[in-house]
């Protein structure tokens, strides 16, 4: 019988044995899946794991800052189900849940379903087949294959075509249908195109796909679906229309005129670590969110006082979380493997305003992640590309800990971290692959005050 692995926040002994590989890592994106999720989570868990007898698979879900009690229901079911959850405060688009889920992946090959059941999950397990028989770096639904069955209105099926044909047109792609929510990979692609995307929403699939064709990754097989669509209204938005096309503009400028994903490479070091390969990170700082870490090897310290957390922590690397500030559940899985490879000193994250904050702090939280409002300063609110930096605040940070002693004993704080380590060589890197959620500074004199320091 298939199993999943379901990953807590207990503390790991350094004795703990290695973990395999899964054969198969599903991610099921969600936002605000109501009272049915966790049903419908192990309804897709049964169907899968019934067509992989005797192999190992894992389930990610991935809370795309759902508000409804959708992370609640989940987190206590993880273990009853055997899922792992990923749940940030942001609503940040089903491309970046995905992404999110992807690169927190144990499996030896990924898949791709939504949580709403309009796919049927169950063909997965042929998808995987004929992968793995192929050696295909894809194996994808299409709406257009002759054996589909698709119940799809015909306004929709025009704009399909027209938008396929606009893809061949601008990036060469041999695909009819781009956009369906189910997909096999390999760990190849999760490991090599997955760090470099960059669209959150409306042409994240197509992102992928061109992305991967210009790095290689051009074996690709359309293969049937069932699609029953939950329409809650008829034809096509013309708002969202317009913002798939934005983005598709967005992407090919990237890819073909600025080569934005090539030199993004540089910057990501080498592949994922698995589970065995983890190191133990000391959480200093909030303790009650890491039971929402979706990491193996955890240390909770509740010291209050940071300087007795840090020499009593086990961990080389340090988890430093600030007063009001609660991590993302992929936080830990997204920044370690770059201090644990010796990529980065320090990993930093954007700070965002969670869903729920009060109007004045969605004022706040408006005007800081404007162009106009936030200018440089911007990414340290909302999302932006991974990058090297030179001046950025750590109150919440992940830094190896023999490196974090050396600036306290310089007498460095938090603030002039980042800068201190730059100043001797160290490296610190910024990833919008996680975030912390914390409400933002009121706006016009701490505004003021830090854009000033910046």
């Amino acid at each position: 019988m298939s199993t999943a692995r379901a990953t807590g926040a207990a503390v790991s002994s350094d004795s703990e044995p290695a973990l395999p590989r899964p054969a198969l890592t599903v991610v099921v994106p969600v936002y605000n899946g109501g009272e049915e999720i966790v049903a419908n989570v192990e309804t897709i868990r049964a169907a899968i794991a019934g067509g992989l007898p005797g192999e190992e698979i894992e389930v990610i879900v991935v809370s795309d800052g759902s508000i409804d009690g959708t992370p609640e229901r989940l987190l206590a079911a993880r273990a009853d189900a055997g899922i792992r959850v990923i749940h940030y405060d942001r609503n940040l688009g089903k491309g970046y849940a995905v992404k999110a889920g992807a690169l927190a992946s144990h499996g030896s090959w990924i898949a791709i379903v939504d949580a709403d059941l309009d796919l049927d999950p169950a063909a997965i397990p042929g998808y995987l087949a004929l992968a793995r028989e192929q050696g295909l770096d894809f194996a994808i639904g299409s709406k257009r294959h002759p054996e589909s069955v698709v119940h799809y209105p015909r306004s929709r099926r025009a704009a399909s075509w027209g938008y396929q044909q606009l893809n061949r047109l601008l990036f060469g792609l041999d695909v009819r249908d781009t956009q369906v929510g189910l997909k096999v990979f390999s760990r190849r692609v999760a490991e090599d195109v997955f760090p470099l995307l960059l669209v959150k929403q409306f042409a994240f699939d197509l992102e992928l796909l061109a992305v991967a064709s210009a790095l290689g990754y051009r074996r690709v097989r359309e293969l049937p679906v069932r699609l029953e669509y939950r329409f809650t209204g008829s034809g096509v938005r013309s708002r969202a229309v317009t913002r798939a096309l934005w983005d598709t503009a967005a992407v090919f400028y990237r890819l073909r005129i600025l080569r934005t994903y090539q030199r993004k490479q540089a910057l990501l070091g080498g592949g994922s670590l698995g589970p065995e390969e983890l190191p133990l990170v000391s959480v200093i700082g909030r303790s009650e969110d890491a039971g929402t870490l979706d990491y193996p090897r955890l240390e909770l310290l509740s010291e209050h006082d940071l300087d007795s957390g840090i020499h009593a922590a086990r961990g080389e690397v340090l988890a430093l979380l600030a007063p009001g500030a609660r991590p993302a559940g992929n936080w830990l899985s997204a920044t370690v493997p770059y201090v644990a490879r010796g990529d980065a000193a320090v990993v930093v994250v954007p700070a965002l305003a969670p869903t729920s904050s009060s109007p004045r702090e969605q004022a706040a939280a408006a005007v800081l992640e404007a162009r106009l409002g936030g200018g440089s300063r911007r990414f340290r609110y909302l999302p932006g590309n991974v990058r090297t930096v030179s001046d950025y605040p750590a109150e919440s940070c992940v830094v190896l800990r023999s490196e974090y002693l050396e600036a306290r004993a310089a007498g460095r704080g938090p603030q002039d971290l980042v800068r201190w380590l730059a100043d001797r060589g160290r490296r610190t890197i910024y990833t919008p692959d996680a975030s912390i959620a914390v409400a933002p500074p009121r706006l016009w004199r701490p505004h003021l005050r830090g854009t000033v320091q910046h």
